[in-house]
């Protein structure tokens, strides 16, 4: 999950204007805090679920906490397709574009 944070902190503060870099920031701070409660709760239930609640039975633990690391393997797999899909870089500004015109001319 760390190589992810600094690149989408990256992408959401370039996206907003100006002005609005500290709301980016902002929101996408809570959304990890979030992101990682729901998460870590979700594969604990999962772990728990194959076997993981059975402190005492080392093959049900090792296949509960198994379970959980590849469920959490397919979350962030998903997470990557979906974010290769919808995510798209910017279109240049025009002013940017008369701007760089004028330099070469």
């Amino acid at each position: 999950m760390s190589l992810a944070f600094i690149p989408s902190l990256g992408t959401a503060i370039s996206s907003a204007r100006p002005e609005e870099g500290g709301l980016a920031s902002g929101i996408v701070n809570t959304s990890y805090q979030v992101g990682s409660a729901l998460g870590l709760a979700a594969m604990t239930a999962v772990a728990a679920s194959y076997g993981a609640d059975q402190l005492g039975d080392l093959p049900a633990l090792t296949d509960g906490y198994s379970a959980a690391f590849i469920g959490a393997g397919v979350v962030a797999a998903a997470a990557a397709v979906i974010a290769a899909i919808t995510l798209r870089t910017a279109a240049p500004r025009p002013e940017a574009a008369t701007t760089e015109t004028a330099r070469v001319g």
